[in-house]
């Protein structure tokens, strides 16, 4: 399904049915097949949505097109366009920024949040901030060799090449210029996270990979500690691609938390 979003055709699919929904964001260039095996697993009792953000898999925008303000609209325009007037929303790596945001500026379109492998702006502040690189400026002579960089950095676990291989069919869809611009699109207003977070109500689930080398573990202890209604699951030997490497877990994570009574 193709979705007239803002002047551009947003591919999104739709799986199962239930009491729940769940719409699930992408990270950086990668589409809904970030999510695919956990969302199989889920619309069994769940309907669930995906969809490829602005500028990944089957959604190409102009470079110019992609801002993260605009990214957070279209978390709203999706949800319009498929008529979901209130879901769980979660958000992979870099798309736990969108997610949080669309989750701060209207609490009330929401039942609660998936937060895996990224916290979203919230970090540690005794921690230094990281330089961001672009990922032109990535080890590598090619784009191709600079996602393969980043795909091995992904994935530590054994015997995932096969994930790997399905991860650069993934981000190779988007170009250079469009890899560049989602990777160091920055928001132009600044959240004062603590006081925003104190009385944000919603259950938030986060899920961290415990050999992810790209996001600091402890990030998501403070992001946690600054929830008032959240759990941390730390998911042993899993890297940055537990919903492709570890989906059955992620599925039940998010299964156990929300079906709670």
């Amino acid at each position: 399904m193709f979705l007239q979003i803002d002047g551009h055709k947003i591919f999104a699919l739709s799986f199962g049915s239930g009491e729940r929904t769940l719409l699930a964001h992408g990270g950086w260039i990668s589409n809904f097949e970030d999510w695919i095996d956990v969302v199989a697993l889920l619309s069994s009792s769940w309907r669930v949505v995906v969809y490829d953000h602005r500028g990944s898999g089957e959604s190409p925008v102009p470079v110019e097109a992609i801002t993260s303000e605009s990214l957070v609209d279209d978390v709203f325009r999706v949800m319009d366009a498929m008529q979901i007037d209130r879901c769980i929303l979660g958000g992979f790596s870099r798309g736990t920024a969108t997610v949080l945001r669309a989750a701060v500026q209207q609490p009330q379109r929401f039942d609660g949040l998936v937060l895996l492998n990224g916290h979203g702006e919230v970090r540690e502040p005794s921690l230094p901030v990281a330089t961001r690189i672009a990922p032109s400026k990535w080890p590598g002579e090619t784009h191709e060799e600079h996602l393969r960089w980043f795909i091995e950095r992904c994935t530590p676990e054994e015997d995932v090449d096969h994930i790997r291989r399905w991860g650069m069919h993934i981000l190779f869809r988007s170009p250079p210029d469009i890899a560049d611009r989602l990777f160091m699109v920055e928001f132009q207003d600044k959240i004062d996270w603590p006081t925003r977070l104190a009385t944000f109500s919603l259950p938030t689930l986060l899920i961290h990979g415990q050999k992810d080398a790209l996001f600091d573990v402890r990030n998501f202890h403070y992001l946690d500690s600054l929830l008032p209604n959240s759990k941390f699951v730390e998911l042993e030997g899993s890297g940055h691609l537990p919903a492709m490497v570890r989906p059955k877990d992620v599925a039940h994570e998010i299964k156990t938390f929300f079906e709670r009574t």
